[in-house]
């Protein structure tokens, strides 16, 4: 996968993360599971840290489909987009899996990657 793929990935991640600590309601729900909810200033951190090492392209990219959609980053699978479920075009697909650049779904926008292992 594309460096700036998995930084992509684990900034979407630490948003979930954020958002989920933000949000009242969740936060009991998880604390109820025995899961300790704690300062959401380190995740910020993080996030701040995670957001210097993105170019600054695939970052403009990014936010404004995450103003838009629940995931701005999602897996290929069986040559379909997770995202919007269409399928993708073989010529695209050879791009992606030859991992030369960080590539968005002709139908819905969204920044693709393919799911390994």
């Amino acid at each position: 996968m594309h460096d700036q793929l998995h930084l992509l990935v684990s900034l979407q991640d630490l948003d979930t993360l954020i958002k989920e600590t933000g949000d009242a309601k969740r936060t009991a729900e998880l604390e109820s599971m025995g899961f300790s909810v704690g300062n959401i200033e380190p995740l910020n951190s993080a996030r701040a840290h995670l957001i210097e090492k993105i170019d600054k392209r695939y970052l403009r990219i990014y936010d404004r489909l995450s103003s838009k959609h629940v995931r701005a980053v999602v897996p290929v699978e069986n040559k379909t987009c997770l995202g919007c479920f269409q399928s993708v075009p073989p010529s695209f697909f050879s791009e992606i899996t030859a991992d030369r650049v960080v590539k968005v779904c002709e139908n819905c926008g969204r920044i693709l990657y393919l799911l390994t292992g």
